[in-house]
């Protein structure tokens, strides 16, 4: 049996996850605009008790692993078992996008604007056959980890490591990059160097964070934090510790960018930092 309507990226996810004779959802997509759907509702439902895979094909994983909050975002879902990925050895442009599960197949054709004509098919035997074609395809494609550092554990130890509320300036300095196409993206060491400014932090202190949640080395760190200086948008300063030397805190050249928000602060040098 077949149903047929139009709906939003965001409630088909939903609907297919709180239903409750399902606990067991296979993903084939190719389409960007329904992946950071999906990543989305993935992370807003917290799915307990169900199964969710993602098979891809690897220019999509790339693509993905090009927008940095994307991909730490979807790097929290796999951290959290939530997601299991793998990478399909049989490339397939142009995938349509379907969620598969033994009793209930969901196609959806794009329509635009974050939304898809969506098929329905609970029909046993289509069903059977289409959750057999897909699990062949599982069952040879190849575990994909991503690189990237999960969102919340660069968030969690920016607020434990630096102080309060620079956690959440993160977030939202991270949040205003997300949007845009990777090739407008500032590099997230930059965005968080910038944090570290309107908090006046100490060099040392975000070099130990960046380390420690494995989003950057030292030598990355101070290579971005130069570039910032050559544009005159950051400076150092020294700061006394009692013993040995000085060290660095980080402060904007231009002080009136000190009471900018987060996400004001990254839009106003993204002129310079893309």
């Amino acid at each position: 049996m077949e149903h047929i309507e139009i709906t939003s990226y965001d409630d088909c996810l939903v609907s297919c996850l709180d239903e409750p004779s399902v606990d067991h959802w296979r993903v084939r997509t190719d389409d960007p605009e329904f992946l950071s759907a999906f990543i989305d509702v993935l992370q807003e439902e917290d799915p307990v008790g169900k199964r969710i895979e993602w098979l891809c094909d690897q220019d999509v994983i790339k693509g993905l692993e090009k927008n940095f909050v994307r991909a730490a975002k979807a790097s929290d879902l796999v951290t959290e078992s939530t997601l299991t990925i793998r990478e399909s050895t049989d490339a397939a442009p142009n995938t349509p996008t379907v969620l598969v599960s033994p009793e209930r197949t969901v196609s959806l054709l794009p329509v635009g604007d974050g939304e898809a004509v969506q098929i329905d098919i609970t029909e046993e035997a289509a069903c059977e056959r289409l959750w057999e074609k897909y699990q062949s395809e599982w069952d040879i494609a190849m575990p994909h980890s991503i690189d990237t550092p999960p969102y919340s554990r660069l968030v969690t130890m920016a607020e434990q490591k630096l102080g309060d509320g620079v956690g959440a300036d993160i977030d939202t300095a991270y949040t205003a990059v997300e949007s845009r196409s990777p090739d407008e993206q500032p590099e997230p060491v930059t965005v968080s160097l910038l944090v570290g400014a309107k908090h006046e932090l100490l060099l040392n202190d975000i070099v130990d964070w960046a380390e420690t949640s494995t989003l950057a080395t030292q030598g990355t760190v101070s290579k971005l934090k130069q570039r910032l200086e050559e544009f005159d948008i950051i400076a150092t300063e020294s700061k006394s510790v009692g013993v040995g030397r000085p060290r660095q805190r980080l402060v904007f050249s231009d002080e009136s960018m000190q009471s900018l928000p987060a996400d004001e602060l990254v839009a106003h040098v993204q002129g310079v930092l893309v």
